[in-house]
């Protein structure tokens, strides 16, 4: 069996991961020099989206035999809107570290992989497709797939992030939300260790232009007053796709369509999609069955992305309310309630008129 994979990120290093313990090698194509995002970032895995697995590390690990080492437990999360600010606290989840760092889950990855990866290659799918037998899309954005599939856009941002020295809390996240900054997004700060956090700025439907004004602006509005270095800048869209496997290629990760379109979480979706399309393709199952449950998910999210798209800064005030009600945290955080079936009656409370 020959398998091509394009893309080296987590997403196609987990997939030939998945290939290799049933004793097949892949052919790993990447455009870049380097495994991976270029720039080094905090990424959280937070428990509540991964219900009802009571912890989403075991899960990867006895579920999908993929180990993964986080930096550290998430233990507190502050939010805070224009007016309102609540805290979260339990074993909310995960912090783990992306990029180029030698903790990074792309660099876990690609050390437990023998299979040759060529880099400075941009790889043309098609011809990969008429010469290997199967091709495993995985390069992290949607162009591919939108040559091959029907699909629809559902959110586009701008992100400008940068690592902060300072002193952290290592175990407490921050998420503020503004809509003179972050419009429909958010900004958030993830400690990568006790002097050192990742502080990201997620603008919905910014121009690049525009970006780096909302940056400013988030860092004064919210007292942000650390020294930032290794600054980077990129784009993300979040969309669905309407199949992912098309004769013998497969979209998984975020060339799926598999990006968590409210919040932007995609590494358990990608780890995910990357190891069942290898377990399908060996073993013969449907692919579009075994991610359906994925699929699902994403959908019940891009939902709620639509309904965030029309909140202002009082809704999202409201929206900390609630959440913060301590009835509503016990439901939320503390019974393992899969969250995301219920959002449908969340949505309708947020969509009600404010008093």
């Amino acid at each position: 069996m020959k398998v091509a994979i394009i893309g080296a990120g987590i997403s196609g290093l987990a997939c030939a991961y998945t290939f290799e313990k049933m004793g097949i090698s892949c052919d790993i194509y990447e455009r870049k020099h380097t495994i991976g995002n270029l720039f080094s970032f905090g990424e959280l895995i937070l428990q509540v989206m991964h219900r009802p697995y009571k912890d989403p590390l075991s899960f990867l690990k006895s579920q999908l035999r993929i180990p993964v080492v986080p930096l550290n437990k998430i233990k507190k999360i502050i939010i805070k809107s224009l007016n309102k600010k609540t805290s979260i606290e339990g074993d909310l989840g995960y912090i783990l570290e992306r990029g180029q760092g030698q903790q990074s889950v792309e660099n876990q990855l690609a050390g437990k992989i023998n299979s040759k990866i060529n880099f400075n290659i941009n790889a043309d799918y098609r011809q990969l497709a008429a010469s290997y037998d199967y091709v495993v899309v995985a390069t992290g954005n949607s162009m591919i797939a939108k040559q091959l599939t029907e699909y629809a856009d559902i959110v586009s941002s701008r992100i400008k992030g940068g690592i902060a020295i300072g002193e952290f809390d290592i175990n407490t996240v921050y998420v503020w939300f503004n809509t003179m900054y972050a419009r429909s997004g958010f900004g958030y700060l993830v400690p990568l260790s006790r002097n050192k956090a990742s502080i990201i700025l997620v603008s919905t439907y910014t121009q690049k232009e525009e970006i780096e004004n909302m940056w400013h602006t988030f860092l004064y509005q919210e007292k942000l007053n650390y020294e930032i270095i290794e600054t980077f800048e990129t784009e993300m869209d979040g969309w669905i796709a309407k199949e992912h496997k098309i004769g013998n290629i497969y979209l998984i990760g975020n060339a799926g369509g598999f990006l968590e379109p409210c919040f932007g979480f995609g590494l358990v979706n990608s780890l995910e999609t990357g190891v069942y399309s290898a377990q399908a393709i060996v073993k013969g199952e449907n692919y579009e069955q075994k991610i359906g449950k994925i699929v699902d998910k994403v959908n019940k999210m891009a939902d709620f992305r639509r309904v965030m798209d029309n909140m202002r800064d009082k809704d999202y005030d409201r929206f900390l309310s609630i959440i913060g009600n301590p009835i509503i945290k016990t439901l939320i955080y503390k019974a393992n309630l899969d969250v995301i079936n219920y959002l449908h009656t969340f949505i309708k409370i947020l969509k009600k008129p404010s008093e």
